[in-house]
């Protein structure tokens, strides 16, 4: 059971954290001890005449406390992964009963103009994009919203289907991966400025700066050393130091630029290295698999290695923006100009991959966020994507957002274009729920994801809602006119020529207007959608819609109903065949107080 793994391993991540805590500390305080020792020895020398000794006790005391910072380093990064593990197992718990531990709502890729997002909580506080994203990277993050808004075609729906099922029990590489982009904060910007930095051409550097970069820098030391000598004026050191001044503000504005576009991931660089480096050994013979890992590896040169070397230039490079370091050493010794060659060299032989490289370590986090969703939901089925005519069955399908045990599951099948299924039932009764179910499990379905349902069929088809329809103060738009320009939006997509079937999910239409121009307004769109290739679901409270079944025979009819026992109202929330008979409008006005047979008793003795 998925609930039970993730428990175990919450607590096992727990205990390394704290083992790696407690190690932590133990090295701090070794390393304070190690440096007030060899400080203390040094002095103790230096009095006793014995510089030699002192020198050597120096030396190793240097050497000593590198070691044993490079060692707190390494503790503290397994710290911090167990760290993350431990909150990446927590919040797959919370996951499972629909909480959410992660910030990211996904908010700012929703738009109420798209054809079905905002109607299907695709984004948001409680969203499916809440649900499957285990991306930390702004490519993965934008590759996953792009699946969700995107419908694929059928053949890269079942390649990541297949990428899937390669990486959906390897749990342990995969919360590596998360846990990674999780280390470092700056891994979540955008590395658009890096990107174009290795796509453009590199800063154009003379050819005597090769030679220059050393020759100065040696003669400045010789200049300097026979000052300390006596044999030169103080003068001699500044006029080198001018000169070297004035051949960097040749290349200063390169220097800066460069600076700029590399600085905002040259902290996360680091962690790319080792995010890249984990990315190379993705387990699986998919064919998607196999094309992330080969585009990671670029003749022969794997992207961690080549990032690791970026990561290194660019630190180097950026200790120039320290004014202390840059007018002590940066000056004296050419600093700008030997990063400038080296990381022009780097621009030229990795920079064109870099975008690619980015766009794979996407992709596989994308792809990871469906497999962590897949391993949480072992009931969950791979849905089978059908070739050809606009198909739609499911089989006991519930909806994903909701938790198992409160989701209510049913059966449907809808084929061929032109057909319309309407659903009638009283209010509260489950009608925009069973809209919602299909048309997210379509969405997660054509993503590439599994589905919440026993079994599942679909065929390629555009999406289309319109159930949240609103009026605006801004705009002056009446709720009503919102949901014609909505249902006009839908006519002008079943008149584009793709290809593609709509596949449509009205809820309650029409219903800003009186009850013969909604009835008509129903009708006449459900016969005009009928002449086109879309097909889809309407809901209604209008029983006489129900009788185009009998009049056209493209419309099947189904309902849900609610009963009243012990004056209380109860709903089971099961899709029945045939047009609802049972509403309860008047009960629930005469539960909250409206003496519905004393309105009726004064219309009946009106003159």
């Amino acid at each position: 059971m998925p609930r039970n793994t993730f428990s175990k391993r919450q607590q096992d991540f727990i205990q390394v954290q704290q083992a790696a805590q407690r190690q932590y500390n133990q090295l701090a305080i070794g390393r304070l001890i190690w440096f007030i020792s060899a400080v203390v020895a040094v002095w103790v020398l230096a009095r006793a005449d014995q510089s030699a000794a002192a020198v050597v006790v120096l030396v190793v005391g240097l050497a000593g406390f590198l070691v044993l910072l490079k060692r707190h380093q390494a503790v503290r990064r397994d710290r911090d992964l167990a760290r993350k593990k431990a909150f990446i197992n927590q919040d797959e718990l919370a996951r499972l009963d629909r909480q959410y531990l992660r910030t990211d709502t996904g908010d700012t890729f929703a738009h109420t103009t798209h054809p079905y997002t905002h109607d299907l909580d695709i984004f948001g506080k409680h969203s499916l994009f809440r649900l499957l994203n285990r991306t930390h990277t702004y490519e993965g993050r934008q590759k996953l919203a792009a699946w969700l808004q995107t419908p694929a075609p059928a053949d890269v729906i079942r390649l990541r289907q297949q990428a899937t099922a390669d990486l959906r029990p390897e749990i342990d590489w995969r919360q590596q991966v998360e846990a990674l982009a999780d280390l470092e904060e700056t891994i979540g910007r955008s590395p658009e400025s890096l990107i174009q930095w290795g796509a453009g051409k590199g800063p154009s550097l003379p050819g005597y700066l090769a030679i220059i970069r050393f020759l100065l820098p040696a003669i400045t030391a010789a200049v300097f050393v026979a000052w300390l000598l006596g044999y030169l004026p103080g003068l001699a050191v500044l006029a080198a130091l001018a000169v070297h001044s004035l051949v960097l503000s040749q290349l200063s504005a390169q220097a800066k630029e460069v600076s700029e576009q590399t600085f905002a991931l040259s902290v996360a660089l680091r962690s790319f290295q080792q995010l890249f480096a984990q990315a190379e050994q993705a387990p699986g013979q998919s064919v998607r698999i196999a094309a992330v890992r080969q585009a990671l590896n670029t003749n022969g040169n794997r992207a961690s290695q080549a990032i690791g070397q970026l990561a290194r230039l660019t630190e180097g490079l950026n200790f120039r923006r320290n004014p202390y370091f840059y007018l002590l050493f940066g000056v004296a010794s050419l600093w700008d100009i030997h990063y400038l060659f080296r990381l022009s060299a780097w621009q030229a032989q990795y920079g064109p991959h870099l975008g690619r490289w980015f766009e794979a370590l996407g992709e596989l986090e994308a792809l990871n966020s469906l497999a962590g969703f897949a391993y949480a939901h072992p009931a969950y089925t791979t849905p089978d994507i059908a070739d050809g005519a606009a198909t739609l069955r499911l089989t006991r399908a519930a909806h994903p957002l909701l938790p198992p045990d409160r989701s209510v599951p049913n059966s449907l099948a809808l084929a061929g274009s032109g057909k319309t299924v309407l659903i009638t039932g009283s209010n509260m009764s489950g009608k925009s729920t069973f809209l919602r179910t299909v048309g997210a499990n379509v969405v997660l379905a054509l993503a590439g994801a599994v589905v919440s349902a026993d079994s599942f069929t679909v065929s390629v088809v555009r999406v289309f809602t319109s159930m949240r329809t609103q009026d605006s103060l801004e705009e002056s738009t009446s709720s009503f006119y919102a949901e014609l320009i909505r249902l006009q939006t839908l006519i002008r997509l079943t008149q584009q020529s793709s290809g593609t079937p709509v596949l449509y999910f009205l809820d309650e239409i029409l219903k800003g207007t009186n009850s013969a121009d909604r009835h008509r307004g129903a009708e006449a769109l459900i016969r005009q959608l009928h002449r086109t290739s879309a097909f889809g679901f309407v809901s209604t409270h209008d029983l006489e819609l129900g009788q185009l079944t009998d009049a056209a025979g493209f419309v099947s009819n189904y309902h849900f109903q609610s009963d009243i026992q012990d004056g209380k109202l109860i709903f089971d929330y099961t899709l029945r065949d045939g047009i609802c008979e049972s509403f309860n409008a008047s009960q629930l006005m005469q539960a909250i107080g409206i003496e519905m047979n004393a309105a009726l008793g004064t219309a009946s003795n009106k003159p």
